[in-house]
């Protein structure tokens, strides 16, 4: 999954993660819809940060390359100075 992909998932998931809070906002409590309007927000909100958990992940990938090309880039560079 690219970028750009996970960008939309995000999204995607946070729309249906508030969709669904709404929904539990609306149902009244004492109701028979309002266990199933309740786990549906659970799952929402599940996936949502499971994507959110993904995409950090990749971040810190990304943060933990970018450290390593810098300390490969002063090491060459303190080889040519001395």
């Amino acid at each position: 999954m690219n970028d750009v992909q996970l960008s939309q998932e995000l999204e995607v998931a946070a729309r249906q993660a508030i969709a669904a809070r709404a929904r539990v906002d609306r149902t009244p409590a004492h109701s028979a819809a309002y266990q199933a309007a309740l786990i549906d927000y659970l799952q929402a909100t599940v996936l949502h940060l499971s994507i959110v958990s993904a995409a950090q992940a990749r971040q810190h990938e990304w943060l933990v390359a970018e450290v390593e090309d810098l300390k490969e880039a002063l090491e060459t560079e303190r080889r040519a100075v001395h």
